[in-house]
């Protein structure tokens, strides 16, 4: 049996990465994983609120950082009609990442999420 990999990473496209400071991927801890959660409508205000820096096409498409002047800053990759895996991070990674959430469209995040709901770190309230 094999140790599994120390990062959980998500990758970005060419097209993204200008809107994640350039970063070619957002690699994550796994012990820094507090939660994760499958997202049905990502574009949805509920999901993204405040202000962003990014691309917004109503309804359709968010990219870029979102919830500016709110206490939780978001990376957003999401498209309407295709659900998205949702990673929040601790504290202490938030500072690290400059993201507390992760909110990306992806296939199968079901998936994912059941993966990465082993590893993740009891919520503590926020």
């Amino acid at each position: 049996m094999h140790d599994p990999p120390p990062h959980r990473v998500v990758r970005l496209a060419g097209w993204e990465r200008p809107f994640a400071g350039g970063r070619r991927m957002l690699a994550v801890p796994r012990t820094e994983i507090e939660s994760v959660d499958r997202v049905d409508r990502p574009t949805a205000w509920a999901v993204t609120p405040g202000a962003r820096a990014g691309v917004y096409v109503t309804g359709v498409l968010k990219l870029g950082r979102w919830g500016i002047g709110t206490p939780m800053h978001r990376f957003v990759s999401a498209w309407r009609h295709r659900p998205a895996l949702r990673v929040r991070v601790t504290p202490a990674e938030a500072e690290r990442l400059g993201y507390r959430e992760i909110v990306v469209s992806c296939a199968a995040p079901e998936a994912h999420v059941a993966a990465l709901s082993t590893v993740a770190a009891p919520a503590t309230g926020s």
